[in-house]
This record gives C-alpha cells, sequence and structure tokens, in this order.
C-alpha cells in the first residue's frame, strides 16, 4: 500500500530526527506556519524545529504537518 509506505518512511525519518536532536547540544527553537487553502477552504499548520548543527550550519527539520 502506497500510503502506509510513505507513513513509514515518515515515522522513519521523524524518529531518526528526534534523536539526532537529542544527542546535539544546541537549543531547539520550535515554529508555527498555518494557512488557509483558498480553493479547498481547509487549513494548514506546519510544525519546523530550527538549530544550530556540530559544523555551525542553520538547520531545519518539518516535524509535522
Amino acid at each position: 500500500n502506497f500510503r502506509s509506505d510513505i507513513m513509514g518512511q515518515y515515522e522513519l525519518a521523524k524518529k531518526k530526527a528526534i534523536e539526532y536532536m537529542a544527542r546535539i547540544q544546541s537549543r531547539v527553537a520550535i515554529t508555527t506556519d498555518m494557512w488557509t487553502s483558498d480553493n479547498q477552504k481547509r487549513g494548514y499548520m506546519a510544525i519546523t524545529a530550527h538549530f544550530i548543527d556540530e559544523s555551525w550550519s542553520l538547520r531545519n527539520i518539518l516535524m509535522r504537518y
């Protein structure tokens, strides 16, 4: 099933991201972005984690959509 394959990949990537962020010595900022689709009249929200990695690069990980 295509949907279960995608959800399985999402759960694996989410687990790896959480484990990675637990190991780093950086603080994590969480932001949200909300918008409404014009043609569907549906609302959406994304939750993103922002942090500086060990090589001093700004990283962003989409945590939830």
